[in-house]
Parts: C-alpha cells; sequence; structure tokens
C-alpha cells in the first residue's frame, strides 16, 4: 500500500480497491462510512414534512394502546350519601394500534465502482455519500406518503369530521372565506365540546360522544401547496392570532395535495397522528462471489390515526342543483350479506363528490345493485375489480349485496 498525500489519491484507490487487497478494502469502506454517513443526513437528506409529528419510538412491543379518559357529569349534592358505595366507573375510551410497515432498501456497491469514483477525495465523499442519502430518502418519501394516505384512511372510515367549503381557487373571496371557516372551527376547538371529532361515527361499539378539546398550540393545520399560495399567508396567520404571524411549523404544514379529491385542509389535535418508529437499523451483507456489498436498511413502523381526539377536515364541493348553497349532503347505505365487506365505510358525501369504494367477498352468484337517487346506476360496479364508483353524486347512495 502506497502512502497516502495528497496528489496520489488514483494510485491509492488502485491500491484498495484491488481485489488482492480485499481486507483493505472492506476496513476501509467501513470507516468512509462511518465518517460520512451522519454528515450527510443532516446535510443532504430529504426529510419527511409531517415527521415532526411522530410520537418516537417503541421500546418495547408492537402495539400502542391509546387511552382518553371522557368528562363526567356532575351529580346533585345527598347529604345522606346513601349512593357512597355506588361505583361511577370512568368512560375510558382505548383504541390499539399496531406495527403495519417493515420495509427494507437495498443499495449495491462495488470495488469497480469506487475506484471510478477515485478521482479527488471529494469523488470518495460524493460516491458513497450519494448512496446512503439516496437509501434514507427513499424511506423519508414513503413515510410521508403513507402519513398523507393517513387522511384517505380516516376519511373513508367516517374519523373525520368534514366541513364543506367553497374552492378557494375560483375567488379571492371564496379563498377569504375559507379562512373565516378555519378560524372559526380552530376557536371551537379550544372549547371543551364534541363538534369537531368523529368518533361516533368513527365506530360503532360506543354511542357516548367524546368531550374534548384543543389548544391553539396542540392544533395542527395542515393545507395544500395550491391552497397555501391562493391563501394570503398573513390571514392564515391571523387566522391562529397576533402572536403567530410568522406561522411557525408547529401550527402550519403544507403538503403537495391530500390524496382525497376536493380536501384542501385538515385542522387536527397533535394526538391525531398516530405515528411510531419501531424498528429503523443499516446492515450490510458482501457477496464474495459477486464481487458486491449490499447495504440494506429496514425500516418497520406503526402508521395509524387517533379517533379520540379533534380532526376536521376541509372540503370543496360543488352545487349541482344550483340552489345557492355550496353542497347539498346525501346518505350512504350498506346492505350487505354476511362476509362482504367495504373499503369505504362513509355513512355520506358531498353533492358533486367523487365516491368510490371496494367491495370484497362477492361471489359468482351474488348480486350487487347500486342505486343513486332511488335511481339504479348499472356501470357504477365492476365486477372484474369489485370496485364501485361514482363520478359526482347527485343524490343518496345505496349499496346492496344479495
Amino acid at each position: 500500500m502506497p502512502e497516502a498525500t495528497r496528489t496520489n489519491i488514483e494510485e491509492v484507490g488502485e491500491a484498495i480497491t484491488d481485489l488482492n487487497n480485499a481486507v483493505v478494502y472492506n476496513e476501509f469502506i467501513n470507516t468512509l462510512a462511518n465518517m460520512i454517513f451522519a454528515p450527510m443526513l443532516i446535510k443532504k437528506s430529504w426529510s419527511n414534512p409531517l415527521g415532526k409529528f411522530k410520537k418516537g419510538k417503541k421500546t418495547f412491543g408492537d402495539t400502542v394502546e391509546e387511552v382518553y379518559n371522557n368528562f363526567i357529569k356532575a351529580q346533585t349534592y345527598d347529604q345522606t350519601g346513601a349512593g357512597l358505595l355506588t361505583r361511577h366507573l370512568p368512560d375510558t375510551k382505548v383504541v390499539f394500534h399496531r406495527m403495519n410497515r417493515q420495509d427494507s432498501y437495498v443499495l449495491t456497491d462495488s470495488p469497480e465502482a469506487l475506484a471510478k469514483a477515485f478521482k479527488s477525495y471529494e469523488g470518495v465523499a460524493e460516491y458513497l455519500g450519494n448512496l446512503f442519502t439516496t437509501i434514507r430518502n427513499s424511506a423519508e418519501l414513503d413515510e410521508y406518503v403513507l402519513m398523507r394516505e393517513l387522511f384517505a384512511e380516516a376519511y373513508n372510515n367516517n374519523a373525520l369530521k368534514v366541513v364543506a367549503v367553497a374552492d378557494p381557487q375560483a375567488s379571492e373571496q371564496n379563498a377569504k372565506d375559507l379562512i373565516k371557516i378555519i378560524k372559526t372551527v380552530s376557536g371551537d376547538m379550544t372549547f371543551a365540546n364534541s363538534n369537531n371529532n368523529a368518533y361516533l361515527t368513527a365506530q360503532s361499539d360506543d354511542n357516548v360522544p367524546i368531550v374534548t378539546f384543543s389548544k391553539k398550540d396542540e392544533q395542527v393545520l395542515i393545507v395544500d401547496n395550491a391552497t397555501d399560495v391562493q391563501c394570503d399567508v398573513s390571514v392564515l396567520a391571523y387566522a391562529f392570532g397576533r402572536d403567530l404571524l410568522s406561522f411557525n411549523t408547529e401550527v402550519k404544514e403544507v403538503i403537495d395535495a391530500f390524496p382525497i379529491e376536493g380536501m384542501v385542509a385538515a385542522l387536527v389535535d397533535k394526538n391525531f397522528f398516530q405515528v411510531y418508529d419501531d424498528l429503523f437499523t443499516f446492515r450490510e451483507f458482501e457477496n464474495g462471489l459477486g464481487l458486491y456489498r449490499n447495504h440494506i436498511l429496514h425500516v418497520w413502523q406503526t402508521l395509524g390515526y387517533s379517533i379520540l381526539c379533534n380532526a376536521v377536515a376541509f372540503v370543496v364541493a360543488s352545487d349541482q342543483n344550483s340552489d345557492g348553497d355550496i353542497a347539498d349532503e346525501y346518505t350512504v347505505s350498506y346492505t350487505l350479506k354476511t362476509g362482504v365487506t367495504s373499503t369505504n365505510k362513509r355513512t355520506s358525501v358531498l353533492e358533486g363528490q367523487t365516491y368510490k369504494t371496494t367491495l370484497h367477498g362477492v361471489k359468482g352468484g351474488d348480486t350487487v345493485t347500486v342505486t343513486v337517487g332511488g335511481v339504479t346506476d348499472a356501470g357504477a360496479y365492476d365486477s372484474d375489480t369489485g370496485v364501485i364508483k361514482i363520478e359526482k353524486v347527485a343524490g343518496n347512495i345505496a349499496i346492496t349485496v344479495a
């Protein structure tokens, strides 16, 4: 091995990547990776913009138990103490979140590829830096997409309170009206009530509503990029008080788009995102026969949303009837035979929206009927895929499988 100087980098590179010096190569690549990896993560990595709302790492187990003790009612004073021994159990709501993501990301390096990078010290650093950055960036992007998809899951399972709004892209007045509506909902969230959560529609086992509240600093406003541009930033900030005119990232986060058509904003409690890291670790495997090394990142996570806190979605709906209102709201009913399920569990849909669901468990002899406004829509159901799609809803929807 020649002594490394600032002028013989190519000669040193040839010696290190010589197949007869495999031990030296392994030591070099491991040391270089350890030297470069940490700063590259900080300086050159892309980060999930919703990542700040994650809850951290789970230490043990694969399940999180989310618990909320509901408000209780006062009792009339009884000086006799007749009810002293009566049990008064708390109204405790419990939801479980289990690990549901186990992904791995693999990239390969080889002595030949490393040798091509040995034209300068910077070339070596750039090669490995780009390798590790690519792996982590890919994991971050997938995490972002999965967290963004939580809005679709919550919406389709009736776990979001939906507020109909006029399209903020259509006019400046509509954009201003959206801000007023968001401001009203934000203010209402600071009071203890059941107006801004969808607990009752998100599950069917409990008919006692959740009474809860979200302080201003516990609220997160998420808007898509187009809406953020359309709405005046100063007006958006003013909706949350003069002390937040700078509109820090703990209050608002911009995403590229929501996964639900027409959704332009969501105002949620910070606890809405129930996202935990279960495992985040790098491993390496060297294939001596193939003369390459695989770098592997394992990402295991729990990705869920809470039905025990405030969560409101603002959805654009057109006025199909031209009656001067933003939109009518129509019901969605399901009459499904045993063994058949629907991926979309919404019980209402706004006029002009697209409704979509997939039926599972439908057998060859079953009959699927879809009606809109009492009229059968023969083209709504695709028997090959099980998908029911109604482009623009203009009446109550009834889905029957017999």
